[in-house]
């Protein structure tokens, strides 16, 4: 009997810790205002959920049994067990005691420590969005065209998805044009559980390459590549957390697969996200402007690569989101 009350007594210590995490931390965690923005203390905030936690002169680790993240001073970024995540805001250190944003905790660091947050939903019904078409070339390469890159990852992606089971449903198969406005509502009509939007990117520097996916910017929070806080809640914002982890997923997948340059995790209000009723992302598969990286993206067994990474990604994600049952 007295062992029994021992394993009860552990088992309801470790409710309690998961419950001060997972519920309510800002009763617990020392939280105050700066910049009209709230923060936890982020070493209590590790250290009351049993998270090693270690200060440096660029900034702080964070360890746990399956993640090491890196929080680097005065930057919006982190580094999660070796890629680039793009927070919504910049640590504040007062002194030697760094400040996150509660913002950061639920809408991004929470997601990646503890995968199990993320709220479940049904994944049947996939949307995929070739980027361009028609009249709109997208981004030009020295002798290719981003809509015609999009049109033929987008293919393969679907074939992929749908040999393990998904219904898979396309903005385009073929070179027509489709406004962005139309977008999310022809992703509200499908009724789609997921939408992913294909990309090529393009930079004036030539020498730019490397992968990002974005995810719709939280509300009171700038996008990643700038711009001012918008305090406006859009429709894609009812899946804030789905859309990072969804985001995360594809972004490991397509670097493991493809070893590219690792741009991060971004947030962006595209307008084809905005408006989504699903969790959605866009992904920027590369650079047109960059010699070698436009070579690649018109080749067909890299092509082939990548549509099988994005595949795996979105697998992934949806096991996640299914395992805990």
């Amino acid at each position: 009997m007295i062992h029994k009350f021992y394993i009860l007594q552990i088992i309801f210590a470790m409710f309690l810790l998961n419950f001060q995490l997972f519920s309510a931390p800002q009763k617990t965690v020392r939280q105050k205002n700066i910049s009209n923005n709230s923060y936890f203390d982020l070493a209590q905030l590790m250290h009351l959920n049993g998270v090693y936690f270690r200060d440096h002169k660029n900034g702080s680790v964070v360890s746990g049994r399956n993640f090491n993240c890196s929080f680097l001073k005065k930057k919006r970024q982190i580094i999660f067990n070796g890629r680039r995540v793009e927070l919504c805001f910049a640590p504040v250190y007062d002194g030697a005691t760094p400040w996150i944003s509660v913002t950061d905790w639920y809408k991004t660091l929470r997601i990646l420590f503890y995968p199990s947050t993320v709220p479940e939903h049904r994944i049947y019904t996939i949307m995929l969005d070739m980027g361009h078409g028609g009249s709109d070339p997208g981004a030009m390469g020295i002798f290719s065209k981003e809509k015609n890159i999009t049109l033929s990852l987008g293919r393969k992606v679907a074939g992929i998805l749908r040999s393990y089971g998904f219904r898979v449903v396309m903005t385009r198969n073929s070179d027509i044009y489709i406004p962005l406005t139309m977008v999310g509502k022809l992703q509200q009509r499908s009724k789609s559980d997921l939408f992913i939007s294909i990309h090529v990117n393009s930079a004036s520097n030539r020498n730019i390459s490397g992968i990002e996916t974005y995810c719709l910017t939280p509300s009171g929070v700038a996008s990643s590549n700038g711009g001012k806080i918008d305090k406006k809640v859009y429709n894609g914002n009812r899946f804030d957390s789905n859309n990072f982890f969804l985001a995360w997923n594809i972004q490991q997948a397509i670097l493991n697969r493809t070893k590219a340059v690792d741009r991060g995790v971004k947030r962006a209000r595209f307008a084809v996200l905005r408006d989504l009723n699903a969790p959605g992302v866009l992904i920027e598969t590369g650079f047109i402007s960059n010699r070698a990286e436009e070579k690649l993206l018109n080749d067909r067994s890299y092509q082939d690569k990548l549509a099988m990474a994005i595949a795996e990604g979105i697998i992934s994600y949806a096991r996640a989101i299914r395992k805990r049952k």
